[in-house]
């Protein structure tokens, strides 16, 4: 595995997550289940933040997992 192919399952996975961890919590925020995103005081960005988070680090790792063993599988020297 090359340094180009590392960069690119990084680059790939972290992008994943921050596209899948935007767009979740946006639309929690949005949505807001039990008033808990914000009320009439304003947004609460600790919840928002600890929502984003809790969707960018397992996307992340996953996508970057299934990506390791895609360039493990297919990029081998023949």
């Amino acid at each position: 595995m090359t340094g180009r192919h590392w960069l690119r399952v990084i680059t790939i996975s972290v992008l994943a997550g921050t596209i899948a961890a935007s767009a979740i919590t946006f639309l929690d925020w949005r949505l807001n289940p039990g008033g808990i995103f914000r009320d009439t005081q304003g947004t609460d960005w600790t919840v928002v933040a600890e929502t984003a988070l809790s969707w960018f680090w397992p996307v992340t790792v996953l996508v970057f997992l299934v990506g390791v063993a895609t360039v493990f599988l297919f990029a081998r020297p023949r």
